[in-house]
């Protein structure tokens, strides 16, 4: 089985940056096939500290470049998808001993602030500790010097970023496929040949392009082994887990840890998000999972920034990990250089490093390499295209004018369209006319979350779901709940069971799969 189409380009990764840049490329005119070995968004994308930043602290490593590269890309995501990213005001408390006091601190963030390319954001204050305990009363106050109050940006669900460039990909001509792993590449004089296999049914299939990207994250070197590319290993791996929690605080905070790693305490939805950690990897990449150690240092942090709450391994609602495809290496992993780098090999770009901020240039990066390849004179316009969920006015302004008409329109409640325009933005109107079709589907899946059962169909039908945990953790707001939707399981795989031809065998199937997945993100907490 296979495709008797020639690509001029192959890209082997489903995450953020093969997703940026299978769009970039299908933009530029170039015919792209996307293959994705999982779901999408399955690997590293899915398993940040959610935030689109400029990398405040890179400044301490003299990374200018990167920081203003950053900044630069902070301001055309939050341009093209302002639903999804918001500004967060985040205070770094300031503590006798710390790496950096109060003056470095202050130098730092303003050449931050002037470095942002978002002039309505508010400017970077330093405030003493009274001011700074008026921010959050809890932070402890031995040794509290003062604090520094700076901006920058939150995405709830990177995992629907990810899937709005697939949807754009395809949109702009690109043929995408999730679960269909690259097993063997091999290149001639004619282009590129790559066997794929089927990871759902076990088909094989075989793929032809004039060049290929790799765009694998973690994954990279093994990709490249696969297409006989020998020489130096190209990814240094570190783990990051995270930890989320009842809400602990309304403010975020940014602090620095006894051993002087700086780590996040941040509001997500109406929980906390406690992270990250920055430790050397060598284990599987395919099954990788917070341990006891990991979970008791940021609890033992925590607590000791946050005395007065009792955080403990029983308060934690679950646990997430991924693995850093850095493309540097260095002694202390919190010093590794984030930037990217782009490797030709053949007809064989490959794309490593890097991270979440920074993906509509790594892609750009990736597919000028591949063009001039294909002796193609290709020109990028992501920074200035729309995405599919793109708003005409300021999100506001659309909020205002829109909610109240479509409200009126559907007969639904403003909270669920104002929940649907937070995730798809303009294209929410597309679940509306599921819903209109059939009403049963507008209903609340969950108390816990404004999805209704709609999505789940929009997700099948438009965003390439295939799994419940496709649906549930990459596509639904209620994948980054308390529960994570584990009660609702049953009831959200009898939805998609009936749009995927799933069996009632199938449905318990999936559920199981489902709920042993989730049990994994707390095996860690009985430690």
């Amino acid at each position: 089985m296979g495709s008797d189409t020639r690509y001029d380009l192959i890209i082997i990764g489903g995450g953020i940056t093969g997703a940026g840049a299978a769009r970039d490329a299908a933009l530029r005119g170039l015919s792209v096939l996307l293959l994705e070995k999982g779901d999408f968004a399955s690997g590293v994308s899915s398993k940040s500290t959610r935030l689109i930043h400029g990398g405040l602290r890179y400044l301490a490593n003299f990374e200018l470049d990167l920081v203003a590269e950053s900044l630069r890309e902070r301001a055309v995501i939050r341009r093209l998808v302002p639903y999804l990213v918001r500004p967060i005001p985040i205070v770094i408390p300031i503590y006798k001993g710390d790496l950096h006091g109060r003056a470095i601190i202050s130098i730092g963030i303003h050449l931050y602030d002037l470095l942002s390319h978002e002039k309505d954001i508010p400017h970077y204050f330093t405030s003493g500790p009274e001011k700074t305990l008026g921010f959050e009363p809890r932070l402890n106050k031995e040794g509290l010097k003062g604090s520094a109050l700076f901006y920058d940006h939150q995405i709830t669900m990177p995992e629907r970023l990810v899937v709005e460039n697939i949807i754009a990909a395809e949109e702009a001509g690109a043929t995408v496929k999730n679960y269909i792993k690259a097993v063997k590449i091999e290149q001639d004089r004619t282009g590129v040949t790559v066997t794929a296999r089927d990871m759902l049914s076990g088909e094989s299939s075989r793929y032809r392009s004039k060049a290929l990207i790799i765009a694998a994250g973690p994954w990279a070197d093994e990709v490249r082994k696969a297409g006989g590319i020998a020489g130096k290993k190209l990814i240094y791996p570190t783990k990051g887990i995270h930890l989320v929690l009842p809400r602990l605080s309304d403010q975020a905070l940014f602090v620095s840890s006894r051993d002087n790693r700086m780590f996040f305490i941040i509001p997500l939805a109406g929980y906390s998000l406690i992270g990250t950690t920055d430790t050397k990897y060598d284990g599987d990449l395919d099954d990788v999972h917070a341990d006891g150690r990991d979970v008791e240092y940021l609890l033992a942090e925590s607590r000791r920034i946050l005395p007065g709450l009792d955080l403990a391994r029983s308060t934690i609602l679950y646990t997430y990990a991924g693995v850093r495809p850095l493309a540097f290496e260095g002694e202390k992993e919190s010093k590794i250089s984030r930037k990217h780098v782009v490797l030709k090999d053949g007809m064989i770009v490959t794309i490593a490093g890097g991270k979440l901020t920074t993906y509509r240039k790594m892609a750009e990066d990736a597919v000028d390499a591949a063009s001039k390849l294909l002796g193609k004179k290709t020109k990028c316009i992501t920074d200035r295209t729309p995405l599919p969920g793109s708003l005409p006015v300021s999100y506001e302004e659309y909020m205002k004018e829109v909610v109240p008409s479509l409200s009126a329109r559907y007969n639904i409640e403003p909270d669920t369209i104002r929940h649907l325009i937070s995730l798809y933005g303009a294209r929410a109107e597309r679940i509306l006319d599921i819903c209109k079709k059939d009403p049963r589907l507008c209903s609340r899946i969950s108390p816990e979350a404004g999805d209704i059962f709609a999505q789940i169909v929009y997700s099948i039908r438009e965003e390439k779901a295939r799994t419940l945990s496709d649906i549930v953790l990459r596509r639904l707001f209620i994948g980054i709940t308390g529960s994570r939707g584990l009660h609702q399981a049953d009831r959200i795989a009898e939805t998609a069971g009936k749009w995927l031809g799933w069996s009632s065998e199938e449905v318990k199937h999936h559920v199981g799969r489902f709920e042993k997945e989730l049990m994994k993100e707390r095996s860690c907490l009985e430690e």
